[in-house]
């Protein structure tokens, strides 16, 4: 029986800023922490946090499949931010929280998707989506931060990084046919199986900077 395999979502959850100002005076050292949250899932939650050690299972699909839709499955993810800033006359700290998640209710399965290699395919995009929150703390890490251009930075590092993101999305589902294409399948596994190791390796999601 063929499979047919989804059609990408772009997911886009609003960024959330809290500000705490503190006379705001002539600001001269700046300090960004940037890090990966670790949100916890809860079972009875609409939504699941990325977590290497929860990968998805079919349960976790419990949207309702539009009506044609072509495809056997739909992974809903996204990856956003949270961030704060402290100011006083001498120094300026920057605090910005990345997530990665995964949204029950709107990712959705036909009958026909129930194998394991399918269920693959679908965490893959999870991954992707992983990746790509990784992305955006290396784009921030990278970035030149003042008072003044620090929220509207942040927004368009987002932007970039979520452009990017969707792009490898389709790309991914592209050269897989939706998983249809088994040897391609089999090469993206392992690429992205590697870039997942070189994040566990580099342990670079918990930076410090001083600027």
């Amino acid at each position: 029986m063929q499979f047919f395999k989804m059609n990408r979502q772009r997911f886009l959850l609003l960024s959330l800023f809290s500000f705490f100002f503190f006379s705001s005076t002539f600001a001269q050292k700046i300090s960004v922490h940037v890090f990966m949250e670790n949100y916890k899932s809860h079972p009875g939650s609409d939504t699941i946090y990325y977590n290497p050690g929860r990968p998805l299972n079919w349960s976790d699909f419990q949207g309702k499949v539009p009506a044609g839709a072509p495809w056997g499955a739909m992974t809903s993810s996204g990856f956003s931010f949270k961030s704060s800033m402290r100011a006083d006359e001498k120094s300026i700290d920057i605090s910005v929280g990345v997530y990665t998640f995964f949204i029950k209710s709107s990712s959705w399965k036909k009958p026909v998707a129930n194998t394991p290699y399918h269920l693959e395919h679908e965490q893959h995009h999870f991954d992707i989506t992983r990746l790509g929150a990784a992305k955006l703390v290396n784009e921030i890490r990278k970035a030149h931060f003042t008072k003044e251009n620090y929220r509207t930075l942040l927004n368009s590092l987002f932007n970039k990084v979520y452009n990017e993101q969707i792009a490898l999305q389709n790309q991914y589902d592209l050269e897989t046919k939706h998983s249809l294409n088994t040897a391609m399948q089999l090469q993206w596994n392992q690429k992205i199986s590697n870039e997942l190791r070189k994040l566990n390796r580099d342990n670079d999601e918990n930076l410090s900077l001083i600027e």
